[in-house]
């Protein structure tokens, strides 16, 4: 395990932007609702195996049948479960370079060579491509991207599964801030295809670890018997449901990280020497060669960014309005 990839340990500062979190916990109305419930649950008796609340209230909110769906703990475990399930020794895995640092952890772990396609600017075509001169076992990759946060059109993902007979896994973490079309509506088309969603970003539940896995019911039920018993505790489920129950509230959110995340971008392209990517995710990705002292002037203020080492990049998660006013107020102190 000496190569295992390590996460990165959590920085601590007056203003988080380097998470990709929900800036907002959960509403009065929703915590004294959770309050109010915890009376019924029976503490000292195992969750349900099935599953069954939380793949229906999540089935109702996507339209889709529990039969399509399993829950974990998070969509990490869910992206663990797959290449643990169809990979291994001797097999290969073909993502983006870069792209989300725990495909690498997992993949490590179950002693998978990992291959990539190194690219900020994705070419479809040459994805493919390349994946096949790998002889990869299984792709992989996020859409919305992480970090630069472009998003492929449902044409261009449905390309990419139509060219494999092997499993490819696409990882939605974001979708909710995106225009695209999910890739969800593939898979009664194909039988290589998974997505992948979780609550910890549009819906706040970070601290939760509540993920999906969505497939074909002909891929998902040997998955569904076979995944660990008691992946998700009772508590975790029943508050997951209660938060999808006011998702209207959460289509709210988002659109307001939508309408900062722009006015946030046309502060960053105001600033000589930054380079900002169009994003449809709840952060921004940036390049500059002066990232160094600028990433100094945000952490004097409290402001932790995400600071990718080694490179020109950074990313900001959106944040409030009054988070997001702080950062802008850094960029113009910058431009003075």
């Amino acid at each position: 395990m000496s190569d295992m990839v390590k996460y990165e340990t959590r920085t601590v500062g007056r203003i988080m932007l380097n998470a990709n979190e929900l800036p907002c916990n959960l509403s009065k109305t929703i915590l004294q609702e959770i309050k109010e419930s915890l009376d019924t649950i029976a503490f000292n008796r195992y969750p349900d195996e099935k599953e069954t609340e939380l793949l229906q209230t999540y089935g109702n909110l996507i339209g889709m049948d529990s039969s399509y769906l399993l829950a974990g703990n998070g969509s990490d475990q869910m992206l663990g479960y797959l290449i643990g399930s169809f990979l291994g020794y001797g097999k290969t895995l073909f993502t983006n370079d870069p792209d989300f640092s725990m495909y690498d952890y997992y993949a490590a772990s179950y002693e998978t060579t990992v291959k990539k396609y190194k690219s900020e600017a994705w070419n479809v075509d040459e994805f493919i491509a390349l994946s096949k001169q790998e002889k990869a076992d299984m792709i992989l990759f996020s859409n919305p991207h992480n970090p630069t946060g472009r998003c492929l059109s449902i044409r261009e993902i449905e390309k990419i599964v139509r060219s494999f007979d092997v499993p490819v896994v696409v990882d939605e973490a974001y979708i909710e801030f995106a225009d695209e079309v999910s890739a969800i509506t593939l898979v009664d088309r194909y039988n290589n295809l998974f997505v992948t969603r979780t609550l910890s970003k549009a819906y706040g539940l970070a601290g939760l670890r509540v993920g999906f896995l969505i497939g074909n019911p002909v891929l998902m039920k040997d998955l569904k018997e076979n995944f660990v018993p008691y992946a998700l505790n009772t508590l975790s489920m029943h508050i997951a449901c209660i938060v999808l129950e006011h998702a209207d509230e959460y289509k709210e959110h988002i659109e307001k990280i939508k309408v900062e995340r722009e006015r946030v971008h046309r502060a960053l392209e105001k600033v000589k020497g930054i380079n900002v990517m169009s994003s449809q995710t709840n952060f921004l990705y940036c390049k500059t060669a002066d990232k160094e002292r600028l990433l100094k002037m945000f952490a004097e203020r409290g402001i932790v960014l995400r600071n990718y080492k080694d490179d020109a990049s950074f990313r900001i998660t959106i944040g409030s309005r009054e988070e997001n006013d702080e950062v802008i107020a850094v960029l113009e102190e910058v431009m003075q």
